[in-house]
């Protein structure tokens, strides 16, 4: 195997939304030189056994499986020569499975499909998506609607939490891979005026950090409403034109190991536009690595 972070998984189930990640991962490979892991995870046995009288008949299916991932990579190759593409097939959990694997092989990136539509869209994940990003050891991006460059505005949400930091970090590496132009945003949820609110001085903090590491930025904060945060957060993203969120898992403030926190979920469920999801452990190899390379006037990533 490749050294760490030369690859991005692409789970597969051949249904459209993971296929539109898979178009989706093409146009990052090309950029970084990454190599495009297609991971088809089968059922756990015990789901066969229902279906299939024989061993045997198991073994066929799988090698089905195992055809049928070679073939798209195959096509897929043809319309992306430069793009190296290996394929893999578990069997389990699909999530287990995905974790395992990013585990195992660290890659740097996760691209998922999300096909979630309607009214339930704003109340449930798919269950292998909700898994992934809540566990997942590395970023992911969610994928809804079409895809088709990467983003040159990047929206960023900042909230009070300990994790900020990692996220204007985050955002300083993208800004700076990509030449995007990062959107800080927040809401007030309490009753101070925008100036003398700790978020305003914050968000000072990370704009003169971004300034000063060369990525380009703004921001908006917006004045106490009615109107839920993560909805503000959707309408400036439409309104500024933005092609991606990048969000931290837990906005809350919260640190539960099985929870990913309201404000995530919705953005992740509504968003049309991808959203790059960071959990902690997702964003503390790099943070560690790469820390130094960085000026931080705010003292920002010295914070505690």
């Amino acid at each position: 195997m490749k050294n760490n972070s030369e690859y991005i998984i692409v789970p597969i189930d051949f249904e459209p939304a993971s296929l539109k990640a898979l178009k989706s991962a093409m146009l990052f490979a090309k950029r970084q030189k990454t190599t495009i892991v297609l991971l088809n995870v089968l059922q756990t046995p015990g789901f066969f056994n229902e279906i299939f009288s024989s061993g045997e008949e198991i073994v066929k299916l799988t090698n089905h499986i195992k055809d049928k991932l070679n073939n798209l990579a195959i096509n897929t190759k043809k319309e992306n020569p430069d793009v190296e593409i290996i394929t893999r097939v578990e069997s389990g959990k699909a999530y287990k499975k995905i974790i395992d694997v990013a585990n195992e092989i660290k890659p740097r990136l996760i691209i998922m499909g999300e096909n979630h539509e309607g009214d339930m869209a704003s109340q449930k994940l798919g269950t292998s998506v909700y898994q992934v990003t809540l566990q997942s050891p590395v970023p992911v991006l969610t994928i809804k609607g079409d895809f088709k460059q990467i983003g040159k505005k990047i929206v960023v949400p900042l909230d009070l939490t300990k994790n900020t930091s990692k996220q204007v970090f985050s955002a300083i590496v993208y800004g700076l891979r990509y030449g995007a132009k990062v959107y800080l945003t927040s809401a007030l949820i309490g009753g101070i005026s925008i100036e003398q609110s700790r978020i305003n001085k914050k968000i000072e903090n990370a704009l003169l950090t971004l300034k000063e590491n060369n990525v380009d930025c703004d921001y908006k904060i917006f004045e106490r409403s009615d109107v839920q945060p993560y909805q503000r957060v959707l309408e400036y993203t439409k309104e500024i034109e933005a092609d991606l969120i990048l969000i931290m898992t837990h906005q809350e403030g919260f640190t539960y190991d099985n929870y990913i926190g309201a404000f995530a979920h919705h953005i992740i469920n509504e968003s049309q536009v991808p959203v790059l999801s960071l959990t902690s452990s997702a964003s503390d190899d790099s943070f560690s690595k790469f820390l130094t390379s960085f000026v931080d006037p705010a003292r920002i990533f010295s914070q505690k």
